[in-house]
């Protein structure tokens, strides 16, 4: 039976635990009064989702934990070889972490290094249906849609009801069958309102409500289309919302003038109101990245209060982890001009970002939390042949790459 990571931790560390295997014994060790370090939780969690452990239950005779036999040792996973070409032109000690262990998974809720990746609106629409949730009205609809395309038994009318519940289940976790089927329902749904315009235009008035929200839900989906976002801030109070987060695939500008060098820098401040940066910075900021930069449209909010400064060098003043372990820094400008200038530092060893995103929720199955290692958020997103969206998604494995299969096949555009 598969359980919750949570719960499988408090396995682990429950007295009546049996003796952990030597690929969690290390890791158990150090959970002492303190815990482990926050580097050597996320490795841990990382082997454990990876690898699984297998419980028994009542049934089997009320045993608390049964170890599920180590996993063989395998192959790393490659789901984008020309990416890696091109992460090696562009970073050659980054492509070697990549190469070394590079590894997304599902995550519960947001967390600060992790990613937030929008999911299609046919995706979100399956994940309420699956949820049961009864104030999803679309959610309702697609499972009402999917009940009527089930097959009826010859002489049985509808059936057992216990056996129709059984065969929608099997049949919703179908996950390419209810896709297509949401496809379906959203494309029926736009047309019929579409039909409803006059003079090119839709008068709101005329539109049921749930009509409505569904409008609303396709308009999000399709602004924020495949976007992966960083996470910088979480809040406790509000689980599974980002608070401050940047979207890592939308390139803005391979090159810095100094307009965009004063907006990144200073932000849009009124003229005549002090700077943080003075002009001769400015100007040994555009010498330092007018030959080569990575810019990123980091989202829609606070474009004009300064850009955003992301990179993995560790030790530069003025630079913060985003959270402990996760060797991501924001910060440390003037740290990372002297360095490209002295030619310490690669003018792609970083990443600048104008606007982000403020108060993203995974609560309504838009957007899905990724926990990842570092080198997946820091490596650049220049003409990547295969989308990070997808890269992200099949790393991941299970539900999150089928997703993706199901979407790569709407790109032509796609290299790999």
């Amino acid at each position: 039976m598969s359980i919750c990571l949570w719960t499988a931790v408090a396995v682990l560390q429950s007295p009546a635990r049996r003796a952990p295997c030597a690929r969690h014994r290390a890791a158990i060790a150090r959970m002492d009064a303190t815990g482990p370090a926050p580097d050597e939780w996320r490795e841990f969690r990382k082997n454990l989702i990876a690898g699984g452990i297998r419980l028994t239950t009542d049934e089997d005779g009320g045993a608390a934990a049964e170890e599920a036999p180590a996993p063989a040792a395998s192959e790393r996973r490659s789901v984008a070889p020309k990416n890696e070409q091109l992460l090696q032109s562009q970073n050659a000690k980054l492509f070697t972490e990549y190469m070394e262990g590079a590894w997304c998974h599902p995550s519960a809720v947001p967390e600060a290094g992790g990613l937030l990746c929008r999911l299609p609106l046919e995706a979100q629409l399956v994940g309420q249906m699956r949820r049961g949730d009864g104030a999803a009205h679309w959610g309702d609809a697609l499972r009402k849609r999917l009940d009527e395309s089930l097959p009826v038994a010859d002489g049985d009318g509808d059936g057992d009801a216990d056996a129709r519940a059984a065969l929608s289940a099997q049949w919703a976790a179908n996950t390419a069958y209810v896709y297509r089927l949401a496809e379906g329902l959203v494309k029926e749904t736009i047309a019929r309102v579409a039909s409803k315009a006059s003079n090119g235009k839709v008068d709101a008035r005329d539109l049921k409500t749930e009509d409505l929200e569904l409008i609303e839900m396709y308009q999000k989906a399709a602004s924020t289309w495949q976007e992966v976002c960083l996470v910088l801030r979480t809040s406790a109070d509000a689980p599974a919302v980002a608070t401050r987060a940047v979207v890592l695939n939308r390139p803005l500008a391979k090159g810095m003038d100094e307009n965009l060098a004063r907006l990144i820098l200073n932000g849009d401040a009124p003229k005549g109101a002090a700077a943080r940066y003075d002009d001769a910075f400015v100007q040994k900021f555009v010498r330092a990245f007018e030959g080569e930069a990575a810019v990123y449209l980091g989202g829609p909010r606070e474009q004009g209060a300064g850009g955003t400064l992301i990179h993995g060098i560790e030790g530069l003043p003025d630079a913060m982890e985003v959270a402990p372990g996760t060797r991501i820094f924001e910060g440390g400008v003037e740290a990372v001009v002297d360095g490209v200038l002295g030619g310490t530092i690669a003018p792609l060893d970083v990443r600048w970002f104008v606007g982000r995103h403020t108060e993203l929720s995974a609560a309504d199955g838009g957007w899905q939390a990724v926990a990842c290692a570092r080198t997946i958020a820091l490596k650049q997103c220049l003409g990547l042949p295969k989308p990070l969206w997808h890269e992200v998604l099949e790393l991941c494995g299970g539900e999150p790459a089928e997703l993706s299969r199901l979407e790569i096949v709407k790109r032509p555009d796609v290299e790999e």
